[in-house]
């Protein structure tokens, strides 16, 4: 047994416990504190980005070979706590996650990353800091009917109750991870229109565009690019027919303009499967996909996760 500093005992393996993790610690915040002649464990850490530019996800690995499994292990990032699935076999656990930062949303600068482990009743925080850098991304400018920029007065109650719902499914937040990369072109056509463009609009700044738009004529089959749980479907003012899939860990694509919906609202859908064919409904001038990925309620540009092959 070991003597506590209150002078209470503890046991040898909650102080290798500790041990573990308080090397764990150093891992992560780069301390240099020297732990090797107290007691010797196998290397635990995490591996993420030093420098991420606004708009592209980036991937956060945890692993703890030899090491009792948390209860829990979460992520924070931008103010968002994420629960982050671990899996683990033989004593090892491993965890991953996906993380964004958004374009018109996030600025340049300094973020931290932090996770916080609860093992044993005893819970450590760790973070890392993050280099956030600007990213340029093209202006384009388009020429709609005055209605599609400036909706009348009759539907603006619609809106804000349908921005209502989107938020709530772009910020559902469950622990089973279903993700897996790549991703899966949900159409086979180009993309007309790249993530991250600042849209203006018969001369009005707009948002920058939060998705990728893909060449799909109508009726082309839209397929999942993940799998995952459908959170909302529904037909809107702006994004006409669409559907939401929440992958967990934060994350959720979003499916737009469709003319069918083949799934409903529970439904587990797998990678690859018909979620419905594209269309032109809602603010569209013509025939095309918007696809959009949501990590940790950050709109990210998703092409860099497709598999291309």
């Amino acid at each position: 047994m070991e003597r506590r500093s209150d002078g209470r005992e503890r046991s040898a393996g909650k102080g290798r416990q500790w041990l573990s993790l308080v090397f764990l610690a150093c891992c992560l915040f780069g301390t240099g504190v020297n732990i090797s002649a107290a007691i010797a464990v196998a290397p635990i850490g995490v591996e993420c980005p030093e420098i991420v530019h606004i708009g592209e996800p980036f991937r956060v690995r945890v692993r703890l070979p030899g090491v009792p499994a948390p209860e829990t292990l979460r992520v924070v990032w931008l103010g968002i706590s994420l629960d982050v699935e671990l899996r683990c076999r033989g004593g090892d656990c491993e965890g991953e996650i996906l993380l964004g930062t958004e374009v018109g949303k996030t600025k340049p600068g300094t973020q931290t990353l932090r996770l916080i482990a609860d093992v044993g009743g005893e819970k450590i925080a760790m973070q890392r800091k993050i280099a956030v850098r600007a990213k340029h991304y093209p202006e384009t400018r388009l020429s709609l009917p005055e209605k599609m920029v400036t909706p009348p007065k009759d539907v603006l109650e619609r809106i804000a109750r349908e921005r209502e719902q989107v938020l709530k499914a772009r910020n559902t937040f469950t622990a089973r991870r279903y993700w897996a990369l790549p991703l899966q072109r949900p159409v086979p056509g180009v993309v007309t229109s790249p993530y991250g463009g600042r849209r203006i609009l018969n001369d009005k700044p707009r948002a920058p565009h939060g998705g990728v738009d893909f060449r799909a004529a109508s009726g082309t089959p839209v397929k999942a690019a993940v799998e995952g749980v459908v959170v909302l479907t529904g037909e809107h003012y702006y994004a006409g027919k669409s559907v939401y899939i929440d992958s967990g860990n934060g994350m959720i694509s979003l499916y737009m303009h469709l003319s069918e919906i083949a799934v409903k609202e529970g439904d587990l859908v797998r990678r690859g499967q018909v979620l419905g064919k594209s269309g032109m409904t809602g603010r569209a001038t013509g025939p095309h996909l918007h696809f959009g990925l949501c990590l940790g309620g950050q709109l990210v540009d998703p092409q860099p996760l497709f598999d291309e092959r």
